[in-house]
């Protein structure tokens, strides 16, 4: 985004995280992007205002079960390969546990995408037969130059929007706030400690109004962003027994684009609830077994490990 005058860039992310964002302009005309018409200057809250409001929601979202309209392009060395259509089930637990599975008629699973904090998994059927997966500590060793898979199931989960702000503003990730007036928005950057400088993992736009994630952007150990999302479209995670004056919101619509791999992937939340019980109602989705990576032995599917030598 530019303008006559000024246009500015910021970038980043390792092991897991977050960061994102991008200014605009300014000059003589003074136009702002996004859907505010005129630029904000009337009053503001503290940090600490700020993120109480967003925790006050997401505290209230400690698990998801959704459905999903989905599409992917999943670029492995310049070949590409899509998936869309079709449906697809989305589920989460606090704090790392993430799921998003594709699936389509008469073909079954497309797509595959998780984590469950230890491990990590991205299934692509369609044009590739494969799956990346891998392990953290060894994701450790990899985040720092071009990640070899498509889509990394860790940043996805962390453009959720659904996680808490620790209320110690002094324990890493260290976040800092600035208000952006043109995007009127409230822009949060998580920051560590290297042993020779600070370096910004994730940027998350706030909205002002409503205290929602609108952007969030993902930085590498250089500052160059791994993964730039827009999130919009609000709509409300149903809580069984509750009021649902007082449901829980979070993002409806996510797009997300990968600069290193150049994959970009699109997803629609809805009938989103705490959670989903199976017809007899005694096991509730999501659960510990909702994050298991799947087997692909006997299948036509071809692992390849991350970090860990190869096919396995």
């Amino acid at each position: 985004m530019t303008s006559a005058c000024t246009s500015k860039n910021m970038r980043r992310t390792p092991g897991r995280i977050i960061l994102a964002a991008l200014l605009l302009a300014c000059g003589c005309c003074h136009t702002a992007t996004g859907p505010h018409l005129r630029p904000y200057y009337g009053p503001t809250e503290s940090m600490a205002s700020v993120a109480q409001q967003v925790n006050a929601n997401n505290e209230k979202i400690p698990t998801l079960w959704a459905n999903l309209n989905y599409s992917a392009m999943v670029n492995e060395n310049g070949t590409t390969h899509s998936v869309s259509g079709g449906d697809g089930i989305l589920l989460y637990s606090q704090p790392s546990d993430f799921r998003l599975v594709a699936k389509k008629e008469f073909v079954g699973t497309v797509f595959d995408l998780g984590t469950n904090g230890k491990e990590y998994w991205l299934e692509v059927v369609p044009g590739t037969n494969r799956m990346w997966w891998g392990r953290y500590d060894d994701l450790v060793h990899t985040q720092l130059g071009k990640s070899p898979i498509p889509i990394r199931p860790d940043l996805v989960l962390e453009v959720l929007g659904v996680s808490l702000i620790n209320r110690d503003f002094n324990v890493p990730p260290v976040p800092t706030m600035r208000f952006n007036n043109d995007e009127d928005a409230y822009m949060f950057v998580f920051n560590v400690h290297a042993p020779d400088r600070w370096l910004a993992l994730k940027e998350v736009w706030y909205d002002r109004a409503s205290h929602r994630p609108r952007r969030v952007i993902l930085y590498d150990a250089n500052g160059r962003a791994v993964l730039r999302a827009d999130l919009s479209m609000d709509t409300k995670v149903q809580v069984p027994g509750e009021d649902p004056r007082t449901w829980p919101v979070m993002a409806g619509d996510y797009k997300l684009f990968f600069p290193d791999t150049g994959s970009r992937m699109e997803f629609t939340v809805k009938d989103v609830r705490l959670y989903k019980q199976n017809p007899g109602g005694r096991l509730k989705v999501p659960n510990a077994s909702s994050f298991a990576m799947p087997d692909v032995q006997g299948t036509d599917v071809r692992p390849i490990q991350i970090g860990g030598g190869g096919d396995h």
